[in-house]
């Protein structure tokens, strides 16, 4: 839980600084940064301090160097050397932005019971592109999490013209707030666009991909030795869940290579070229039950090693 408190607090410091950064200076920002973290310590007792701030107003781009995060209790629980953030704009939609973390480690109670996780360096780097002409967008998120594992993510889509004007709406309503009290109405009606938007996306690739750095094995085995488990066991109740799983024959014979093998997971999906998630949530209502022609349907690829 307080690594997902972590991880939240470094985007809260992103929110925070870039609409700062493109306006002013490096003092002027730093009162932005500041700002959203005594409302982080508010919300989470988490503490983080950071030891030097820079901005770039032409390339839109702010830094942080050598941050600490110290639990209520005053004791350090993380350390990052660096995060950076380019391309974000307050007032429209990046056409391209970037967060990069290096260096992140953890220490103290959040490496309690978690060896596997000491003296790990964790580096994530998200991009995010975007074309409001053609509605075209694309994530990717890399995270390296040391001698442990790589994990990679990538979605892209269009039509997302709906979707991204009510995201930038969204995000002014919440740094208005920071200031004064928000109108309750407006944010229930910018989510019910919001959902209205989504329906309307038109997806065309995502993609997962898992890859075992050396110590991915032993922190599962540990996990399940923590319900009472040996990993022989797990594989067993594994296999007789996933036989009578609906899921297609493509994904158990993958999922299952992976757990004998914990070296590589990797699954992508291709949706039909124009279709909206409107028209998928309906394709998969049409094939519910035929697992088989779901994946044909998805151009479902899936790989275990």
């Amino acid at each position: 839980m307080k690594k997902l408190l972590i991880v939240g607090a470094v985007g809260a410091i992103a929110i925070g600084g870039y609409s700062y950064a493109n306006y002013y200076v490096s003092k002027e920002a730093r009162k932005g940064i500041d700002q959203q973290l005594m409302q982080i310590q508010t919300q989470t007792g988490l503490d983080i301090r950071y030891d030097e701030i820079s901005a770039n107003v032409l390339d839109n781009a702010l830094a942080l160097a050598d941050i600490s995060v110290n639990d209520h209790l005053g004791e350090q629980i993380a350390q990052i050397e660096r995060v950076e953030m380019t391309g974000y704009e307050p007032n429209k939609v990046s056409e391209y932005a970037r967060v990069e973390i290096q260096d992140l480690t953890f220490s103290g109670a959040a490496v309690q019971g978690m060896d596997e996780l000491k003296g790990e360096n964790i580096n994530v780097l998200s991009e995010f592109t975007y074309d409001e002409k053609s509605g075209d967008a694309d994530i990717f998120t890399k995270l390296n999490a040391g001698k442990l594992a790589d994990v990679e993510f990538s979605f892209a889509m269009t039509n997302s013209q709906a979707l991204m004007a009510v995201s930038q709406q969204l995000n002014e309503m919440q740094q208005q707030s920071q200031q004064e009290q928000g109108n309750l109405q407006q944010q229930l009606a910018l989510q019910s666009q919001m959902m209205s938007a989504v329906t309307e996306l038109v997806p065309k690739k995502v993609s997962f991909k898992l890859a075992n750095n050396g110590k991915l094995k032993a922190l599962l085995e540990r996990l399940i030795g923590e319900q009472g488990m040996t990993y022989e066991q797990f594989q067993q109740n594994a296999q007789q869940q996933l036989s009578m799983s609906p899921a297609p024959v493509v994904l158990r014979e993958a999922a299952l290579n992976f757990i004998e093998g914990t070296e590589q997971f990797e699954v992508s999906m291709q949706v039909p070229e124009n279709t909206s998630v409107a028209e998928i949530n309906q394709q998969m209502m049409t094939l519910m039950g035929k697992p088989e022609e779901l994946a044909n349907y998805f151009s479902l690829h899936a790989v275990g090693k």
